[in-house]
């Protein structure tokens, strides 16, 4: 799907698959500290070949991930949001997200939010949660942007957080039409191709 930011601009915004690999450890060697830290809740210079590994071979129903790239350099990856569900708690998954420093403040973080959110609830998901650095109110801000009740809890440098999805779906479409129908803009938005099964989270 391709998604438009505040800019007019778009992105492509689908699973991700194992041969995103070397494309995700480019994408992190990009990171400013300040980034990787509010992702990894500490110092992390790049992704071992087992992070690669467990962070692109997802099954899209457990474990879910997708990654929004630039339509012009389908290469270079722009943001990546995923939610893992809890083996004891299947209505319950954690979620993360990380935004490339360049993309930040563009919209770019609430559609992947959005975007999770919807994908959640179609697989029985209600409830997201998160850990956070305390002063990450960006991170904060995304999961109160997937639109249910939100519970903060702070535990010292850190807080977790939750929140209740809404039982419906289509929120991501409606975003996408809503951008592009702002005044003065006129954004082409269309679905991606269909990828084969070799490529499909």
């Amino acid at each position: 799907m391709l998604v438009p930011l505040h800019d007019g601009t778009t992105v492509i915004v689908r699973s991700i698959a194992p041969e995103d690999a070397p494309l995700l450890r480019r994408f992190h060697a990009t990171l400013s500290e300040d980034t990787v830290r509010n992702r990894f809740l500490s110092a992390k210079p790049q992704l071992s070949r087992s992070d690669t590994r467990y962070l692109c071979n997802v099954d899209g129903q457990d474990h879910v991930a997708v990654v929004a790239l630039d339509p012009q350099r389908p290469e270079v990856i722009l943001g990546v949001a995923r939610w893992v569900r809890y083996p004891d708690q299947p209505a319950r998954a954690e979620a993360a997200f990380v935004v490339a420093d360049r993309a930040q403040g563009t919209g770019l973080g609430s559609a992947l939010a959005i975007t999770l959110a919807d994908l959640a609830v179609e697989r029985g998901v209600e409830e997201l949660t998160g850990s956070m650095l305390s002063g990450n109110l960006q991170s904060e801000g995304l999961f109160r942007r997937m639109g249910g009740d939100i519970t903060v809890r702070r535990q010292g440098i850190t807080n977790d957080v939750t929140t209740t999805l809404p039982p419906h779906t289509g929120r991501v479409e409606r975003l996408v039409h809503r951008r592009r129908m702002r005044p003065g803009r006129r954004t082409t938005v269309v679905r991606a191709r269909p990828r084969s099964a070799a490529h499909a989270a």
